[in-house]
């Protein structure tokens, strides 16, 4: 019998890393009067991975003579209830003074006492009863997007990456996508017109095509030239050369066209240089009380993080660039974790006013002069 004993806090991934790690028979949870809601929901994460867990009620949340007097008492009933039982205290949740409790009173009878350091991703073992810490333990990968997401409450409902016809197209447009990161900054605004003739193509929602041939303000010479008669070959668009006219074939590749192709680029990016899983437009509500469906456009995992990246490429307006702000920053704050990342990738220059914005909350812009170099940008957060 393998039983794992935490406290439970605001942040549960301390908590359940080690233990999808280690995968213990039963994990008691310590809970305090606020924390029972968390205590709960983490039991049911647990409960995902057939992992048995019991919740303790009344764990204070100060007061050494009561935390000491608590932690006997958790000792004597595991004791009495699971006789010879290996013991892990993991000692990474709650109030210092829990954690000096639990040392206190498990230091005899644990076989490890564990500090989980997310931030350097590894697993520190304290002294035991052999008085000399055990080897670093290196955290390994057990939480893939969708299990991370439902760590935070966050439910998905639908993932664009996981349905078999995206699967089967978006190695067609890879190459596509690639030139179009590589030489945004350049073709800035070529990327702004083509944006907006897809959008205009497609009805609000980007479901179906509603007026597939679109006008463009000029006609395409050099470069755009050369680009349009790619896309066409490709069969993303139809055009004849020489004219103003596009004509849209398709939801999907209109989609592409109309943005889409810079969430690809940053996907093939992250799904090409090792992180441990990437989705795509991935779609769901928060279980509790945070308000009702969003939407995010790329996110990763790797070694239990998450990166959260919002992308970009429509032309920005100062007036809407705050709330643009606002919307990134709320949304990675809710979902990642304390040590998780948000970036916002443009493929427009950014405004003096979303840079600002940037600086006074927790995520990186990344512009279009910095896409062709991304990939260093992911091995920097990969290893960092």
């Amino acid at each position: 019998m393998h039983i794992h004993i935490c406290t439970v806090s605001d942040q549960i991934l301390p908590n359940l890393i080690p233990a999808l790690m280690d995968r213990p028979d039963q994990v008691v949870l310590l809970a305090s009067e606020r924390m029972r809601e968390q205590a709960h929901h983490l039991r049911r994460v647990l409960k995902d991975y057939h992992i048995d867990a019991e919740i303790e009620d009344g764990a204070p949340d100060s007061g050494l003579e009561g935390i000491y007097e608590f932690a006997l008492q958790l000792r004597e009933k595991v004791q009495a209830r699971h006789p010879g039982a290996s013991i892990t205290v993991n000692t990474t949740g709650g109030t210092k003074l829990m954690s000096l409790g639990l040392v206190e009173f498990f230091r005899g009878i644990a076989q490890r006492m564990i500090y989980t350091d997310t931030a350097h991703r590894v697993i520190e073992s304290l002294p035991g009863s052999g008085g000399a810490p055990a080897a670093v333990q290196l955290m390994e990968d057990v939480l893939d997007v969708k299990q991370y997401l439902k760590a935070q409450q966050f439910q998905p409902t639908r993932i664009r990456s996981d349905q078999a016809q995206w699967q089967a197209n978006v190695n067609t447009r890879k190459s596509m996508c690639k030139k179009l990161g590589a030489r945004a900054a350049e073709i800035d605004h070529f990327i702004g017109i083509l944006n907006k003739a897809a959008a205009q193509a497609m009805d609000d929602r980007g479901e179906n095509l509603v007026q597939p041939e679109q006008t463009l303000p000029m006609v395409p010479h050099g470069e755009w030239e050369e680009l349009l008669i790619e896309m066409d070959t490709r069969d993303l668009l139809a055009w004849k050369r020489g004219t103003k006219s596009v004509t849209f074939k398709d939801v999907e590749n209109t989609r592409f066209l109309s943005g889409g192709w810079l969430e690809e680029y940053v996907w093939h990016i992250l799904k090409d240089n090792g992180v441990f899983d990437v989705r795509l437009g991935v779609e769901g509500n928060w279980l509790r009380g945070k308000g009702s469906k969003n939407e995010f456009d790329v996110l990763a995992t790797k070694t239990n993080r998450l990166l959260y990246v919002e992308c970009k490429t429509l032309t920005h307006r100062e007036e809407a660039d705050s709330v643009l702000g606002y919307k990134v920053d709320s949304l990675g704050q809710d979902l990642r974790g304390l040590f998780g990342v948000t970036w916002l990738v443009t493929a427009r220059t950014p405004t003096p006013n979303l840079l600002d914005r940037a600086r006074q909350s927790r995520f990186e812009v990344i512009g279009p002069q910095e896409l062709p170099t991304l990939k260093e940008r992911v091995l920097a957060w990969i290893g960092g």
